[in-house]
């Protein structure tokens, strides 16, 4: 951890979006409407300069609530960001967001997100996530995390489209290569700027355990073990050069939309090549339900050394979790992984994937952050 640590290891910690605050929402609403012009003339350099004060301000307030709800890693509750892919995607050029994904909620209803399509080879032109770590730096001394995501999401076998990725790229393997060598360097670059705590969203694993899923892959032919395969070594690969002293964490996220999610299943299929061959100090996993997400027994893999975050917390409802099941859930994982000092708690998912947020509000949200750091406390006494 960076100076100005915790004193104690880590134990109730944010995912990283949370619910962007209405006039900031409406800011950001107002200078990405369609049909605005992606150049800053002056005008627009104004309104860029003018967002940019919002955020700042809007961060310093989330950072302190944080810090206040007893958390011992916070973010900029990613309010720099359209979704939590742009600390990735706000750097590149070469792609286009007509690709659509159907997310799933608890009423059976599809529910739509148009997301990124790479159409053409991929040019780094900036680096958003060193901004957003220099600001965290210069106005905490608190633990923050920046978020990127996972390599192995890149190795999704529906990311490569004849006729369209490979206008840039001979394959699929040949995008992930680049993707994660752009990664590497970003995530360099906030680590100079100040961060000591990166963390991984959204590996493809959870896909890999969802039978409707592995249905798919099959049909379009794809064998699911070169996929685990293939996603392990880019989870592994994009680490390489992160220096000892910063904690590097991965959440195995199963989509996060409006309160809909995309997979289901039990990690069961993959959890010892997982917990116990990724070389990641914490595996932050979304355990909100467990009849669509399986039981705990997975974590009995996780490796000597690493810490399991139980994401126990839905950040989907509103309705507030009980204290004292959540304490009774933590007990159980405790005997499964070998103890209480290998757990860690946190809410299952980020409060806002994408800017529009989850079915919810922010009272229900600080008081979720705030029952995280209470159960922390019970559990790990400071």
């Amino acid at each position: 951890m960076q100076e100005g640590g915790p004193r104690r290891p880590a134990r109730a910690e944010v995912v990283g979006s949370l619910l962007r605050p209405g006039p900031l929402r409406s800011a950001v609403e107002g200078f990405y409407a369609p049909g605005h012009s992606a150049v800053l003339d002056e005008e627009r350099a104004q309104d860029r300069a003018a967002l940019t004060e919002l955020e700042d301000g809007a961060i310093r307030e989330v950072v302190e609530r944080q810090i206040e709800c007893g958390l011992d890693v916070v973010s900029d509750g990613e309010f720099r960001r359209w979704m939590f892919m742009n600390s990735f995607y706000d750097a590149v050029e070469g792609f286009r967001t007509d690709n659509v994904v159907t997310f799933r909620n608890n009423d059976g209803q599809p529910v739509d997100l148009a997301v990124h399509e790479i159409v053409d080879r991929l040019r780094p032109v900036d680096s958003p996530a060193a901004r957003e770590a220099a600001f965290m730096a210069s106005i905490t001394g608190h633990p923050f995390k920046v978020t990127f995501p996972a390599a192995s999401i890149f190795g999704h076998p529906f990311t490569f489209k004849r006729g369209i990725t490979d206008k840039g790229y001979v394959d699929l393997a040949e995008f992930v290569a680049h993707a994660i060598e752009i990664e590497r360097a970003l995530v360099a670059d906030a680590i100079a700027a100040g961060a000591a705590y990166i963390q991984f969203d959204f590996p493809l694993y959870p896909y890999l355990v969802d039978p409707a899923w592995v249905a798919r892959f099959r049909e379009r032919g794809h064998d699911p073990a070169a996929l685990l395969e293939a996603a392990l070594a880019a989870d592994t690969a994009v680490l390489e050069g992160i220096p000892s002293h910063v904690t590097t964490a991965l959440h195995i996220c199963r989509g996060n939309y409006r309160s809909s999610w995309m997979c289901e299943g039990s990690l069961e299929p993959v959890a010892e090549a997982v917990f116990a061959g990724l070389p990641y100090d914490s595996f932050l996993v979304e355990w909100d339900d467990l009849g669509r997400d399986g039981g705990f027994e997975p974590i009995r893999f996780l490796r000597p050394g690493s810490v399991m975050v139980m994401g126990l917390i839905s950040s989907k409802v509103r309705d507030l979790e009980s204290q004292d099941d959540l304490m009774r859930q933590i007990d159980r994982a405790a005997a499964i992984v070998g103890g209480i000092d290998r757990l860690a708690i946190s809410p299952q998912c980020g409060f806002a994937s994408v800017m529009v947020g989850n079915e919810t509000d922010t009272d229900a949200q600080w008081r979720k952050l705030e029952l995280v750091g209470r159960v922390a406390d019970r559990v790990w006494p400071r």
